[in-house]
């Protein structure tokens, strides 16, 4: 086999991705209370956000010293991402009025980019949407919140996490001035009845996908369902959709949002074959 000569590039997003794959290993606390966990993400997300050709991508993905490691690396990351989430939801809360109050969230400029973006595409194939679900909202519900604010749409928020609903919940009940919403639902969302909505949109990790696409194809089969996923270099921070594991509903690919050096996901936009 001929031999791979990495580029200094390559070099440093391999080496980089090692040792914060060691550290992650080794910390018990993976949360931002930890100053070490802080500078390690903050490195492997600056050195894996830079540009990268596919080809270049696809050799590090191949990688026997990463693919060995990269499964439970993304585990690692799934909890250090909660645990971040939950750090800033837990500051907020009794804190914010608007969603402008949630400015100093480190990646507050990145979610309202990612949302442009992902509107913009989602207007090329679904026009009005008067009602959706947003399924894996998490602790820091900014997502479904800044989409109910370009949308004007009714909102309904899952997750399966008791502490996630609990914070999640709270936050939308202050910048809903104190009532209490009814469209927030502790629930896996392979068991909601989706009648109500026209758009679906599933969190980059929720696990369960093509059962909650499913789901979704019973109880309402003319929805668009937006999944976020990853492509090239990303996947080493996230895990793609992929597709031909929804083998139990025929979906169609409809539209697809490119990532960026400052956005990490793109987001697939489904309709089902009837």
């Amino acid at each position: 086999m001929k031999a791979i000569k990495w580029s200094r590039n390559q070099e440093k997003i391999i080496h980089t991705y090692v040792e914060a794959y060691e550290t992650l290993r080794k910390e018990t606390d993976l949360s931002p209370n930890n100053a070490i966990i802080n500078r390690v993400l903050s490195e492997l997300v600056s050195v894996v956000s830079k540009p990268l050709d596919q080809h270049l991508a696809a050799e590090i993905l191949n990688l026997d010293e990463i693919r060995s490691i990269r499964c439970s690396m993304l585990a690692k990351l799934a909890i250090a991402e909660t645990l971040m989430e939950e750090h800033y939801a837990q500051s907020y809360v009794g804190k914010v009025s608007t969603l402008e109050d949630f400015h100093s969230f480190l990646y507050w400029e990145n979610y309202k980019e990612l949302i442009k973006t992902e509107m913009k595409e989602l207007q090329k194939v679904k026009g009005e949407i008067r009602s959706f679900a947003f399924v894996g909202t998490g602790p820091l519900p900014l997502s479904p919140l800044l989409l109910q604010q370009e949308l004007g749409a009714n909102m309904t928020c899952l997750d399966i996490d008791e502490q996630a609903y609990s914070l999640g919940r709270r936050i939308i009940q202050q910048l809903d001035g104190g009532k209490a919403p009814s469209n927030y639902v502790l629930k896996d969302g392979a068991l909601h009845d989706y009648g109500a909505c026209d758009l679906v949109w599933i969190a980059s990790l929720v696990p369960n996908k093509a059962e909650i696409l499913e789901r979704i194809f019973q109880t309402q089969p003319e929805a668009i369902v937006a999944i976020r996923s990853v492509d090239g270099i990303h996947q080493l921070l996230y895990e793609p959709v992929d597709a031909t594991k929804f083998r139990n509903v025929r979906c169609e690919e409809v539209g697809r949002t490119i990532a960026d050096s400052f956005i990490i996901n793109s987001t697939i936009y489904y309709t089902f074959k009837q």
